[in-house]
């Protein structure tokens, strides 16, 4: 509990240095967005360049995407496959190892559209949950 109570005064500390709810929430959302994208070691030249580009701050974007780090990647994989598979093709992926195997379409292709839609889906989660939080942080200060 103690991590994430440092990252609440981490980010905090940051509104009461005049970064907007919007401008921190945006940043998180950003950042989960890259942290799945499926090319590994590119996260932080992509939070660093997008944040640039939209103006937003770096801090808050590379914070938003270190939710993808060794251990939680192949969790990542594996669920951004299942996803994909799912909307690709309308089931669960076919774990096989085999050397007719088309890589591109059994297993890239999905991890690609699954990435995209899980990125999506933690980005808009974590936007609306940090404006729910400032929200009622807003509401509870006397």
């Amino acid at each position: 509990m103690n991590f994430f109570r440092r990252l609440k005064n981490t980010i905090l500390r940051y509104h009461r240095q005049g970064v907007t709810p919007e401008e921190i929430a945006a940043g998180i959302a950003l950042g989960n967005f890259i942290a799945f994208v499926p090319i590994i070691g590119t996260h932080t030249i992509l939070a660093i360049g997008l944040a640039s580009l939209l103006r937003l701050s770096p801090f808050m974007v590379i914070l938003g995407a270190q939710i993808s780090n060794p251990l939680t990647i192949p969790l990542q994989f594996f669920l951004c496959a299942e996803v994909g598979n799912l909307v690709l093709n309308g089931e669960f992926l076919v774990l096989e190892i085999s050397r007719d195997v088309n890589y591109l379409n059994h297993y890239i292709l999905p991890i690609i559209v699954g990435s995209l839609v899980l990125g999506l889906a933690v980005s808009g989660m974590s936007y609306f949950l940090l404006k729910l939080f400032f929200e009622r942080r807003k509401a509870a200060a006397p």
